[in-house]
């Protein structure tokens, strides 16, 4: 008799652990799609295209302008630096610069 009610609360305690995981796993994973859903999808394609640069330009300026991530603002001066193969900073007006920029659009 003594064994059978130990049996008895070991499968309602099992019952009841299957039970806790199962309710956790089901919030777990509705919260990890609301998540997901709730994420804007929206791919942002890599271009390049040639500015003018103007008296009063500084590359500084110009990558504010085409720089989607103010706080990214120093690697993308970096980038423009490599591609258009600038030693410095200093830009002249009249030359033409290669940038830069990002659009959801596919071209």
């Amino acid at each position: 008799m003594q064994n059978k009610t130990r049996y008895s609360r070991m499968k309602v305690r099992f019952a009841v652990i299957l039970g806790v995981i199962l309710m956790f796993s089901v919030i777990f994973f509705s919260v990890l799609v609301s998540a997901k859903s709730s994420m804007p999808d929206t791919s942002l394609y890599k271009y390049y295209t040639a500015v003018q640069i103007d008296r009063g330009d500084t590359l500084w300026d110009i990558a504010k302008e085409y720089c989607p991530d103010s706080d990214q603002l120093k690697s993308y001066v970096k980038e423009l630096k490599n591609i258009n193969h600038l030693k410095s900073d200093e830009i002249h007006a009249g030359n033409y610069l290669t940038v830069v920029y990002y659009s959801e659009e596919y071209k």
